[in-house]
């Protein structure tokens, strides 16, 4: 029997680690999760991983009533879809807790970009609507590109780039009442002022209201499939490179707008020629954590762990900057073609890269294969390390070089 027990909403993906992470010193983890049937583009955790798992069929004071039974020392969010209910569970069991004032702040994109505005924090133009001639008219005003996405979905689910206003208005039409990846309907959307800059990611922990920060990468970007900043890799900076002097402070004053002060969180801001923006947080952890531990030592799920249940140590080691073990990347193939898959034409080279570590194939050949406009359509993944940055670069852009649509054999289908 484990010593304690932690609740996780969601614990799903990267965050499944917490099992391990609080497993280390004792613990077990209790898994809560927050529908009952998974969500689109969730893979199913081994039950025998968790003390407890706890389906939420929608009666909060049922669940309640059994987590309170179980005794938890703490409950977190694993994912964004389980951010508002590990508030409101933490909140009515009385442990650590953000609180459910803020909790729309911490989901709802457009009231997060408004909260830090009030809070006086620099922040983009942007306007929530239904309405297609609402939306064309301030397009018209703004003058320039602007992002139309989703208030509450995640991973580039729904995220369209519109260089006129009449663009924003059929974004605006294509995902207005249908349902988000996080499996809640689209009423509205958040348009926003494009941000020009490149764009950062920013992961902490937070233990009464003391931030550490965990890990921050860079982002290469291409455009491509009618989609503006597609993300294709995310490489881990030195804790002491030169622009996290402007991201860290930034990121600081984000989350005590947001009222972050348990927990994790993930940053992404984007360093403009005015200074860094956010473009949106998410009150949980990032997917890196699969790597970050390997890399540098330690990462979110293990700063958790001392948050919630060894909050002294936190204390005793906050503001230590994170020491990088060599230069460390993941990387995704981004498919610009449609259909059935035959085979990868250069696979073989990229597994000769010299700093390439691991690769997992996603969409295997004989199966459905689409053009990659957001994170569940990568078709491969991997990841590259190497003691030297500049090897690491060029093993970077050599992946871009194989993959377009050289790489895939397909057959309509």
């Amino acid at each position: 029997m484990p010593e304690f027990q932690v609740a996780v909403v969601d614990a799903f993906g990267a965050t499944a680690g917490f099992t391990d992470a609080f497993g280390a010193v004792g613990g077990g983890v209790i898994q809560v999760q927050s529908t009952v049937d998974l969500l689109p583009g969730v893979t199913p955790v081994d039950p025998a991983k968790f003390s407890h798992t706890v389906v939420h069929d929608g009666d909060v004071d049922t669940l309640t009533e059994k987590l309170a039974a179980l005794r938890p020392s703490a409950v977190l969010a694993g994912r964004e879809s389980g951010v508002e209910l590990a508030d409101l569970l933490s909140e009515r069991l009385g442990l650590p807790s953000n609180g459910t004032e803020l909790s729309t702040a911490r989901r709802d994109k457009f009231a997060q970009i408004e909260r830090i505005r009030s809070c006086g924090l620099p922040a983009m133009r942007q306007i929530r609507t239904d309405d297609e001639t609402e939306l064309q008219a301030w397009h018209r005003q703004v003058g320039g590109p602007v992002v139309v996405k989703p208030l509450r979905s995640g991973g580039g689910d729904g995220v369209r780039f519109c260089d006129s206003p009449e663009e924003s208005a059929i974004a605006l039409a294509q995902v207005r009442n249908r349902t988000s990846s996080l499996g809640e309907p689209i009423t509205h959307v958040v348009a926003q002022e494009y941000l020009v800059g490149a764009e950062y990611i920013v992961n902490t922990v937070s233990c009464n209201g003391q931030h550490q920060v965990t890990d921050v990468w860079s982002t290469d970007r291409i455009t491509a499939n009618g989609v503006r900043d597609l993300v294709v890799a995310q490489i881990l900076l030195p804790a002491d490179d030169s622009v996290t002097g402007e991201l860290v402070p930034f990121a600081h004053q984000v989350l005590d707008a947001l009222g972050i002060r348990y927990g994790a969180a993930h940053l992404e801001i984007k360093l403009t020629p005015d200074g860094p923006r956010l473009v949106e947080a998410g009150a949980r952890p990032s997917g890196l954590p699969y790597f970050v531990a390997g890399v540098i030592g330690e990462g979110q799920l293990e700063w958790s762990v001392d948050a919630f249940v060894r909050p002294d140590r936190f204390r005793a080691r906050v503001g230590r900057a994170y020491q990088r073990r060599g230069a460390f990347a993941w990387a995704a193939l981004a498919s610009p073609v449609s259909g059935r898959l035959v085979r990868y034409r250069a696979l073989d080279e990229v597994r000769r890269l010299e700093s390439f570590e691991d690769l997992t194939m996603i969409v295997k050949p004989g199966e459905a294969i689409a053009a990659t406009t957001w994170d569940l359509e990568y078709p491969v993944t991997l990841t590259l390390r190497h003691s030297v940055d500049a090897v690491l670069g060029r093993d970077l852009n050599t992946l871009r070089f194989l993959d377009g649509a050289g790489m895939y054999e397909i057959i309509p289908g």
